[in-house]
């Protein structure tokens, strides 16, 4: 990730990032690397601080959640005018942050024209991504779920309206 995050220091992209991380924890004034060896090849969740007040703390310990964030919006703001591949897109992210994660998505994705195409096994997820595709009218359509099955030659699309009623209603739809 801190290679992803050199790309976007100190453009309009960071401040994209730091907006969406807001939606999470409100406090969050900056984000920044924290350089050493260890962090930038471990993978591990260690590498960045951010500025609450005037507290640094290290963004690793703010949980799964918050650090599946920043990879997405990171992964996100590096495809401007692309296409992001996301496979069980709710890993590590619990489902109370369900919306939240799909609301800064759609906002991200759509300010830098990025078209996502995510999986999940999750009816959490699409629970929330329709409740998100259907309470914002700003997305102006284009967000589908896709259900594919074997041996049929198309996918089952369900619209922004039918993810909603299936939702409601509990209807399977992956």
């Amino acid at each position: 990730m801190m290679e992803l995050f050199d790309q976007v220091v100190l453009t309009p992209e960071e401040d994209v990032i730091i907006e969406a991380l807001r939606k999470i924890e409100p406090g969050i004034d900056r984000i920044a690397p924290i350089a050493s060896k260890q962090s930038y090849y471990s993978g591990s969740r260690s590498g960045f601080v951010v500025r609450i007040g005037q507290q640094r703390v290290p963004i690793g310990s703010m949980g799964d959640g918050i650090w599946r964030i920043l990879g997405l919006i990171l992964a996100i703001v590096n495809v401007k005018d692309g296409v992001l591949l996301v496979d069980e897109i709710d890993t590590g992210l619990h489902y109370s942050v369900m919306v939240d994660m799909w609301t800064i998505i759609c906002q991200v994705a759509k300010k830098l024209n990025v078209q996502v195409f995510a999986t999940t096994h999750n009816s959490d997820c699409w629970k929330s991504f329709a409740a998100v595709a259907n309470s914002d009218n700003s997305l102006e359509n284009g967000i589908t779920i896709h259900r594919i099955e074997k041996g049929k030659p198309a996918s089952i699309i369900f619209d922004e309206q039918e993810m909603m009623i299936a939702a409601e209603r509990d209807i399977e739809v992956r």
